[in-house]
């Protein structure tokens, strides 16, 4: 009888299963308002606040697994599925933790979306479909224009954005340079790093020292002098590190293809060799 009271028949209990049913496959954060968002391989992401590890909300995103979640500018957040789309989720918090609503689908296809990446500053959205393409989408007023890169022969394994610059890294053992022009928008290929030996799993990237600090005066002067470390890790077991500079020569039909061991001077790109 007390049982029955506590809990009676047409009521339902308002709970956030925490746990994940499948493999974790992306993570990314929101520093400012301290959250964690979560995607999985059960269809799944999940917003977890960082000062109390505590889950304030799960959403059954896509119709397959998710691959990759990010947070983005305008309270947005993108996930991309293998399920072909790319959705975009509004941000709304609550008194009780978040709310997300979404509020676009900017890619429908057949091939699975394995990657995304985000710059803020220009308003920047990256998608990396398992046929080899990058489809790209900037954001005007509140309508989103793009287009779609094509520079690889094998699925694309993951992006990173450095400057106006953007590096996917593919099945196909290499890895493409992108340049975006602030002045119109447009993309094109810059070098492509080769020197795996397997698929390009993952890549990191850091502004060189010279252009950080108390000399980053140097390289402002003009913004397309900035220079990166690359940092790229393979299914081959290496660790290798480039140099890669925003200014470059304008690539030719056939510059964009060259070996990393072979890059003229003036190409932009230098490979530093290995992790040890």
């Amino acid at each position: 009888m007390v049982r029955s009271s506590i809990n009676p028949k047409h009521y339902n209990r308002n709970t956030v299963k925490t746990k994940h049913k499948d493999a974790v496959s992306s993570l990314s954060m929101d520093v400012e308002l301290g959250l964690l968002y979560s995607s999985s391989w059960d269809r799944t992401i999940k917003v977890w606040r960082i000062s109390d590890s505590k889950c304030l909300e799960s959403i059954q995103a896509h119709d397959d697994a998710i691959n990759s979640v990010m947070c983005g500018f305008d309270d947005l957040v993108f996930t991309g599925s293998a399920d072909g789309t790319v959705k975009v989720w509004k941000r709304e918090m609550q008194v009780k933790g978040t709310r997300h609503v979404l509020v676009q689908v900017l890619l429908k296809q057949e091939n699975a979306v394995t990657a995304l990446a985000v710059i803020s500053k220009s308003l920047m959205v990256y998608s990396g479909s398992s046929d080899g393409t990058v489809n790209y989408w900037e954001r005007s007023t509140r309508v989103f224009i793009g287009g779609v890169l094509k520079g690889h022969k094998s699925a694309v394994l993951c992006l990173t954005v450095a400057g106006n610059m953007l590096l996917s890294g593919s099945a196909d053992k290499n890895i493409c340079v992108w340049r975006r022009e602030p002045s119109d928008g447009s993309h094109h290929c810059l070098t492509v790093l080769t020197g795996h030996m397997g698929p390009v799993k993952c890549l990191a990237v850091e502004e060189e020292v010279a252009c950080r600090g108390k000399e980053a005066k140097a390289c402002m002067v003009n913004e397309g002098d900035r220079k990166w470390i690359i940092y790229s890790g393979s299914l081959d077991k290496s660790v290798k590190v480039w140099r890669v500079s925003e200014k470059m020569d304008e690539p030719s039909a056939s510059s964009g293809w060259e070996s990393s061991s072979s890059m003229r001077e003036g190409s932009g790109a230098w490979s530093l060799g290995d992790l040890e």
